[in-house]
């Protein structure tokens, strides 16, 4: 089965998920359109072959100045969404830097999350047309989520998304620091910044085919099902993913640290 994201509205349903594909002897994946990007590969071969050395903390997000969606129906409803932009954009981004980072399971998170843009009908986001808007709907969602999250390999991961904040403009991103480089994923272009064998610190930003992400997913997808090839994701990190999530709403509530290991 290939799934949208995000994976699950609660770790309880994502776990329910993962259990069901395991019984069954079924391929359950989900959409990480943003893991088969050109810069994405590009920046996990680089990692993988040890040029990046040990990535021990990045920050990721998904900022927009004005793009709520779909307002007052389904994206703002909680009970049918299970969040705001945290869930529906943060889900791309968080993903992206875990799976660079070699998929480290997250043991402690903590978070805030605003609503203070309910009221208004500014839009400079293309991606404000998804869903379809309920004049006096809900709107019971953050449109702002900033956390932290540590992983039990000793690194950490700052976090960011927003429908609508006061910034310069709507950006996606990856950063993340190495021990030999660092790398800077932003709007689908890739940075590397390093030092060379002199001691001279050195920018690269290779020049790299467009891929359509989603497409190169799905065809993924067909390869594991039909071909047995090795699945780049599986249940497990769709479970860790909706455990950060809800984790992040749930220290936002009580003002406390969520330790993953107690859930």
């Amino acid at each position: 089965m290939f799934c949208e994201k995000p994976d699950a509205v609660s770790p309880e349903e994502a776990l329910k998920m993962k259990k069901a594909a395991e019984e069954t002897g079924k391929v359950l994946m989900v959409m990480r359109n943003n893991r088969f990007a050109a810069p994405s590969v590009y920046a996990k071969k680089m990692i993988d072959a040890g040029k990046v050395g040990e990535i021990y903390a990045g920050r990721c997000g998904w900022i927009r100045r004005r793009g709520i969606p779909g307002k007052g129906g389904w994206f703002t409803t909680k009970e049918l969404s299970g969040g705001g932009p945290l869930i529906d954009l943060g889900v791309h981004m968080i993903d992206l830097a875990m799976w660079l980072m070699g998929n480290p399971v997250p043991v402690a998170v903590s978070g805030c999350t605003y609503t203070k843009f309910a009221d208004s009908e500014t839009s400079d986001s293309i991606h404000s047309a998804f869903g379809d808007k309920v004049e006096d709907g809900i709107f019971d969602v953050e449109d702002l989520a900033m956390g932290f999250i540590r992983f039990d390999n000793g690194a950490c991961l700052q976090i960011e998304f927003s429908w609508a904040s006061n910034i310069e403009q709507e950006t996606n991103f990856v950063e993340l620091r190495g021990t030999k480089a660092g790398l800077c994923w932003r709007n689908g272009y890739l940075d590397i910044f390093g030092e060379d064998k002199k001691g001279e610190l050195t920018d690269d930003s290779p020049i790299l085919k467009r891929v359509n992400g989603h497409k190169k997913n799905i065809e993924h997808f067909l390869d594991v099902v039909m071909k047995g090839t090795q699945p780049l994701f599986v249940p497990e990190q769709g479970v860790n993913m909706i455990k950060i999530l809800s984790a992040v709403y749930e220290s936002a509530e009580t003002g406390k640290e969520v330790i993953l290991a107690d859930r």
